[in-house]
């Protein structure tokens, strides 16, 4: 939990949110997580926690990620009001229209290009992204393989943002490797018109 804490610190400030993801962990260790990136100073607006199902606004962290089954063993609509932002990981479009058709508030989409993470299985590419960006009315964000060498990329094929892992985490320099990524969304801007 150091290093995480350590490199959130360093990065908090460029990127929209901190993603709680260590799926080993615990419910109860996600939220030892969460209370301790609070009190070191980071919102609890721009926590997201990953796999919980607590969708009532909470005081420690901003939103819940879901995977595949937890939208799937949803079995009706989430409702919008006074709830937390809720977010679905999706590989394919008909998994996308499923998340937006129950609520979901954004989505990840991919892996777009080769990642560390999940090293066996083939891209889906920026042909894919771009068919999920115009076929739903809520944001995408690409993930997998993302760099600032592909921001102007991912943008152009109509995502609004990028979740990144290896390139901050495995940095020497985490601040460093988030402010170029902010950097290069920035510059992206006038790529990124709608694509609809």
């Amino acid at each position: 939990m150091n290093s995480f804490l350590h490199a959130a610190m360093d990065v908090w400030r460029w990127v929209d949110y901190i993603h709680i993801r260590e799926k080993k962990l615990t419910l109860e260790q996600q939220m030892q997580w969460a209370q301790s990136l609070k009190k070191k100073g980071v919102p609890s607006n721009r926590i997201i926690m990953n796999g919980s199902d607590q969708l009532a606004q909470h005081g420690l962290f901003g939103g819940v990620h879901w995977g595949q089954a937890a939208i799937h063993s949803y079995d009706k609509e989430l409702g919008r009001v006074d709830r937390l932002r809720v977010g679905v990981s999706v590989h394919s479009l008909e998994e996308a229209r499923v998340a937006e058709e129950r609520g979901a508030d954004y989505l990840f989409y991919g892996h777009v290009y080769a990642s560390p993470s999940k090293p066996n299985c083939e891209p889906r590419g920026l042909a894919s992204l771009a068919e999920v960006c115009t076929k739903v009315s809520i944001p995408v964000i690409a993930i997998g393989g993302i760099g600032t060498e592909n921001i102007a990329a991912i943008r152009t094929a109509g995502a609004k943002g990028a979740a990144v892992i290896s390139t901050i985490w495995k940095s020497n320099n985490p601040e460093l490797a988030a402010a170029s990524l902010r950097r290069a969304i920035t510059d992206s801007q006038k790529y990124a018109e709608p694509r609809r």
